[in-house]
């Protein structure tokens, strides 16, 4: 009894201290998401000590808690080798793919998917141009493939405007499909507010080149690849993917 009631007497003094601490987070939190212009739901405290995972749309950095420093990188676990910082990663990054709907991007999907890829594309591209002659063989493997536009030349470019072209035109795939053939698409104008937006989400995500393929887990696979082995990356992923998506 005496063991028990000094175990209950820690804990009793240990509680005030737990609350303050708590307190003192809560309170970082805030300023820092009024500093970020953030929520204060996308800042959370990380496994270090007086640094703060900040979530900003598909992206994860951390910051000091006098919101003076901000640190790009993983943190990574040296006991198991586990990187903490790869998960909410991925999540982010699907969090902020849902945000965007399916009418926003060019969708090519067999009737039941397996799997589907969100795909970042440049109409002047190479090896995009050979992914589209691959896609009709990935629908045929059980793989859907959404195509979000991302001219690498940016804004005001002969890329931007044949996205834009695209996109407007009455037949979008078959629009699409013509200039991935080499095909110049006709001008056409209307509301191209997904060219921008798949634009802007390739930027946060830092994309320098294409085609870059985001897959179900939040992965992003960097470069062109056979449909085989782009199958077999997916089925294997897919196997050791986790029950309960973060």
């Amino acid at each position: 009894m005496k063991r028990v009631a000094a175990l209950l007497l820690v804990g009793t003094m240990l509680t005030p201290a737990a609350a303050a601490l708590a307190d003192g987070n809560s309170t970082a939190q805030a300023r820092l998401a009024k500093q970020l212009g953030i929520n204060s739901t996308d800042v959370v405290v990380s496994p270090i000590p007086g640094l703060y995972r900040i979530t900003i749309g598909p992206q994860i950095v951390y910051v000091s808690a006098d919101g003076r420093y901000l640190v790009r990188g993983d943190i990574i676990n040296l006991q198991n080798g586990d990187n903490l910082t790869v998960v909410q990663r991925d999540a982010a990054r699907l969090a902020y793919l849902r945000q965007l709907p399916p009418s926003s991007m060019l969708v090519f999907a067999p009737p039941h998917p397996k799997q589907t890829l969100t795909v970042f594309t440049d109409i002047d591209c190479h090896y995009c141009r050979v992914l589209e002659h691959d896609r009709p063989r990935l629908n045929a493997m059980g793989i859907a493939v959404q195509y979000l536009f991302f001219p690498r030349a940016g804004r005001g470019s002969p890329s931007w405007q044949k996205a834009v072209d695209v996109w407007c035109a009455t037949d979008r795939k078959a629009a699409f499909a013509a200039a991935m053939n080499g095909a110049t698409p006709k001008p056409a104008h209307c509301d191209a507010a997904a060219v921008a937006a798949g634009y802007t989400f390739g930027q946060m995500l830092g994309l320098d080149g294409t085609p870059v393929m985001l897959t179900d887990t939040g992965r992003l696979i960097d470069g062109y690849l056979p449909p085989p082995a782009l199958a077999a990356l997916l089925a294997q992923e897919s196997k050791s993917a986790p029950t309960d998506k973060p």
